[in-house]
């Protein structure tokens, strides 16, 4: 795990946690449109840098080395938290157990901790591993979980694009495929939650809302004071990666407020 820094003149610190499947580059659009107004943290967890050759280990694991990091640059409060699908759990896990105060938070489509029998969880995640597996042997499957008018940068070479994708993503070994789906849904927090003083918006594209409306109802259970906030005609991630100006905007928005 690294972090990278964007705005570093800045004197409002927000800290990055990204989703899980891609590079950090795919979020770094977004952090170099909200350092127009903080120092961004953009977190690149283990496993999502080819260069680095690591295993993802957990949620848990990535949080404390974060923690950790701030620690050692003399971070000792955040004005701004942001997390995408198993990074909004990262926020989340960070949020009840760091002891970092947070003005403002955004879960955006975050993971939610699985409330079932282990059993269950355990073959949740053998379905999930065998979907990723399949899903990055294909560019086909590919283009049709993430549609390339809507994930292409550029869809004159959207082949290619993919092709890069397909590449990027056998970096990941077995055991990083399997721990992303393992702790991203079964990451542990306290019960209940500690009181916190964060305002904190829930971000749902209404293009997902069926596939996170489980974890929608357990952010609203667990965070009662958290605001649900629903992005228009938006998939998983597509707000935050391809629309990185109309994102930035949106969470200014609610930053500044």
């Amino acid at each position: 795990m690294y972090i990278r820094e964007y705005g570093r003149e800045k004197d409002r610190v927000l800290l990055f946690f990204p989703g899980s499947c891609e590079s950090w580059q795919d979020h770094a659009y977004a952090a170099e449109e909200l350092a127009e107004s903080f120092h961004v943290l953009l977190v690149v967890p283990d496993a999502q840098d080819p260069e680095e050759h690591t295993d993802f280990i957990s949620v848990e694991k990535t949080v404390d080395d974060v923690s950790e990091w701030l620690g050692k640059h003399g971070i000792s409060r955040l004005d701004a938290l942001y997390g995408l699908s198993y990074g909004g759990g990262m926020a989340t896990r960070f949020l009840v157990t760091a002891g970092i105060p947070v003005k403002k938070a955004i879960i955006d489509a975050g993971t939610a901790p699985y409330e079932y029998p282990k059993i269950i969880c355990k073959l949740l995640c053998v379905r999930d591993f065998l979907v990723f597996k399949a899903g990055r042997a294909s560019i086909e499957l590919m283009k049709t979980a993430f549609p390339p008018e809507r994930f292409a940068r550029n869809p004159e070479r959207a082949d290619e694009e993919y092709k890069e994708i397909k590449e990027y993503l056998k970096t990941y070994s077995n055991k990083t495929i399997w721990n992303i789906f393992w702790s991203a849904n079964n990451y542990a927090v306290p019960h209940p939650a500690p009181k916190l003083g964060t305002e904190i918006q829930f971000w749902l594209g209404t293009e997902e809302w069926g596939s996170r409306f489980r974890d929608l109802k357990w952010y609203q259970k667990y965070l009662p004071q958290i605001e649900l906030v629903k992005i228009p005609d938006m998939m998983h991630g597509e707000f935050v990666m391809m629309h990185p100006g109309e994102f930035a905007s949106k969470a200014l928005e609610f930053y500044n407020r």
